[in-house]
């Protein structure tokens, strides 16, 4: 009935017209009541001003590096924090202007530029090149796709630690067709090693995109963790959020989130199994969530809290697929119309068999994130962001608009 009122009021309910960062109390202000509700428990929000005195000799240079000396001596920023998972972001789109003197010689490059050194470090000069013959194998062997092999990592973070490489180098270029299959026999690895060791049942998909996402190696692959004991820290906390919020109002974390920004407008297309958004409390720019849909439909088969272990790999194939359509068209979208060049994804998945701790409100979930310019020696990551809390140049609510523009773009258009 809560959810029937909500849908009600969000058909009959409009926006502001100007939907930005800045303007989020507004917002939240304007959104029906039993929404406004939720997201008075989901967020805090602050709104302060910054000052700044220009002096005379700096005003020729402050106008031509941020558009006006009146956009310094009085900045807003705008800091939200997750009252359940204690993520947190502050804003100031005029950080993104901020002068660079590191970074004045990449200016000119361009992706002829990072596409040569893609090329310069992969192909031939690349372990990856060969897999079968140049990286080490799990016990149980290889697991094949059509567009990409396994691999056993050389130097691992977990016991069972794997790889996904791809038969195409460059790590931007990839189809719908071959993004499935990198994700398909990354499930499949993982389902081989929890048929080797049951106890490992703690599944991790992850993908760092170059360099500046932290790739050792160029050429593309993902990368695979089952734990035994417990979740990574990451999920653990985001769990234990879920439990803790359901204990306090009695309704799903996940849930409340999707519906609070997808009445802000923040949501964009995907599959329609799929919720996808633009998160308020992003860990780095252009921060994508996209949840599964099927997981009251996965929960239904299962016991202990785990919606995966009685699911044969064939199933749990199909039930994933549209999480990785959705992927594809939200990556596609962030490279080829918003510049996104290297990137971190993660794919997090509930447990594979029954397990101590309740996993009932957790939804298989697709995250991912910008890391910035490869060809900048900038790095977007800093003590605020290990230390403190995220500090975002990028407006949720342009990326959230720019993905509903283009993102139909890359769907299948149907046959006349």
């Amino acid at each position: 009935m809560i959810e029937a009122e909500m849908e009600a009021e969000r058909n009959t309910t409009a926006l502001p017209p100007a939907s930005t960062i800045t303007r989020l109390p507004e917002l939240l202000a304007a959104l029906p009541t039993s929404v406004r509700t939720r997201a008075e428990q989901l967020l805090a929000v602050e709104r302060v001003q910054g000052y700044a005195v220009v002096p005379p000799a700096m005003q020729e240079w402050v106008t031509d590096h941020f558009g006006g000396v009146e956009r310094v001596t009085e900045q807003t920023i705008l800091k939200v924090t997750n009252l359940a998972t204690l993520e947190a972001a502050s804003f100031n789109p005029l950080r993104s202007r901020r002068p660079r003197e590191v970074d004045a010689a990449s200016s000119a490059l361009s992706d002829e530029t990072l596409d040569e050194m893609i090329a310069a470090s992969t192909g031939a000069r690349s372990m990856f090149s060969d897999p079968t013959n140049q990286t080490t194998a799990d016990r149980f062997g290889r697991i094949q796709g059509k567009h990409c092999v396994s691999a056993s990592n050389i130097a691992k973070y977990d016991a069972w630690h794997g790889l996904v490489i791809f038969n195409e180098p460059h790590p931007l270029r990839f189809t719908r067709a071959q993004l499935g299959d990198y994700f398909d026999v990354a499930l499949r690895w993982l389902v081989a090693a929890h048929q080797t060791d049951p106890h490992a049942r703690y599944p991790l998909i992850t993908w760092n995109c170059l360099w500046k996402g932290g790739a050792s190696i160029t050429h593309g692959h993902l990368q695979m963790v089952l734990s035994r004991g417990m979740a990574w820290g990451h999920q653990e906390r985001q769990r234990r959020a879920s439990v803790a919020y359901r204990a306090r109002h009695h309704r799903s974390l996940s849930d409340d989130l999707w519906h609070l920004h997808e009445h802000l407008g923040l949501a964009f297309p995907t599959p329609p199994e799929i919720r996808g958004y633009a998160t308020l409390t992003p860990i780095k720019d252009r921060d994508l969530v996209l949840m599964s849909g099927r997981i009251a439909e996965l929960e239904q088969q299962s016991t202990m809290g785990s919606p995966l272990p009685n699911l044969d790999t064939s199933a749990l194939q199909a039930c994933l697929a549209p999480l990785w359509d959705a992927a594809y068209l939200a990556l596609r979208s962030l490279i080829d119309d918003q510049g996104v060049r290297s990137f971190n994804l993660v794919a997090a998945l509930p447990p594979f068999g029954p397990t101590a701790e309740p996993w009932d409100d957790w939804s298989c979930l697709v995250r991912m994130v910008d890391r910035g310019d490869p060809l900048s020696r900038l790095v977007n990551f800093g003590a605020m962001e290990l230390f403190a809390s995220s500090v975002i140049t990028t407006d949720p609510f342009a990326v959230a608009t720019a993905l509903r523009e283009t993102i139909p773009r890359f769907l299948p258009h149907p046959t006349p």
